[in-house]
């Protein structure tokens, strides 16, 4: 008798590639709600300081910790304490910087020149890590550091030094992501996510009382609305690289649609479009990130660096 119902194998197939196509979407939707909580944080930074703004997303972040303890109970001590301390610093650095950069350059400016991390995080896995790095990979770093040129102009008019916010952002970036591959094999999830965040809320905290403004009612509606939109991106891409059939090749891409949106939200919001000399050097960053990430091309048994900010 004909066989009318697909076999196990068929079936178990079909789900696998069902639950990677709810990966994609889940990394899809993460860069609209980052592309959003920037556009919200650009808006208010008009008045109040990156170190308040940064604050409240680490203050949300805290609070989804204390729940997580509430559930599952206190994170086990790191073995590697320094090592995590050095990530949570990068990690807030990385959010401050970036707060500052939107405060002075349109948004899709300051959002192409942060994806060059991936390539510094390269030159920096050689450096403090000491790995071999395929010929390749060069070539990618430094149509990275091209594309970055383009974007600032350096000599020329249209040159912004507000753009080395940006850099500066993605360098701390680069360096949480190289610490992370030394803590994700020593720590658990929650260990490193505990750091993560109490890091910056008690760096932050230090820093609120030379920079705290008074806030509306509206105004602390936008922060938390900023803060909460950046904690449930983070959320969505934990989920998605947590998945066994995850791969870093497939899903990181999606994150160049980050910046899709942040041209998107940029014209809407404040009627800007980025110029030629921005678009090239963006596709150029792009396109290094994308030869960065080829190299990963294996299942993830571990969550993404960026999932555990």
């Amino acid at each position: 008798m004909a066989r009318i119902f697909p076999s196990t194998g068929v079936m178990a197939d079909l789900s696998a590639v069902l639950r990677g196509r709810e990966s994609i979407l889940l990394c899809l939707a993460a860069m609209v709600l980052f592309a959003a909580s920037d556009v919200i944080a650009k808006y208010l930074s008009v008045r109040f300081h990156p170190l308040q703004i940064a604050w409240f997303r680490y203050a949300v972040a805290s609070l989804f910790l204390a729940a997580i303890c509430l559930r599952f109970g206190r994170p086990a001590r790191s073995v590697v304490a320094y090592v995590q301390l050095i990530r949570g610093l990068g990690m807030a650095g990385a959010t401050i910087l970036l707060v500052a950069a939107l405060r002075l350059q349109p948004l899709a400016e300051a959002t192409a020149l942060v994806f060059i991390s991936p390539c510094l995080a390269t030159l920096l896995c050689v450096v403090i890590l000491k790995e071999r790095v395929p010929v390749w990979r060069w070539v990618g770093v430094i149509g990275g550091l091209l594309g970055v040129m383009v974007i600032l102009r350096p000599g020329l008019a249209g040159y912004n030094p507000a753009a080395l916010f940006s850099i500066a952002s993605a360098a701390c970036w680069a360096t949480a992501l190289v610490m992370t591959r030394r803590v994700v094999v020593a720590d658990s999830l929650t260990t490193t996510l505990a750091y993560s965040a109490l890091t910056g809320f008690v760096l932050l905290t230090c820093t609120l009382p030379f920079v705290l403004r008074a806030m509306t009612a509206v105004d602390m509606a936008l922060l938390l609305a900023t803060a909460s939109l950046w904690l449930a991106a983070h959320v969505a891409i934990a989920i998605a690289y947590r998945r066994p059939e995850a791969r870093v090749s497939r899903l990181a891409p999606m994150s160049y649609t980050h910046l899709l949106w942040a041209v998107g939200f940029g014209y809407l919001v404040f009627g800007t479009i980025p110029d030629v000399m921005t678009v090239v050097g963006a596709g150029l960053i792009i396109a290094s990130g994308l030869v960065a990430h080829k190299a990963q091309d294996k299942p993830l048994e571990t969550p993404s660096e960026r999932s555990l900010s």
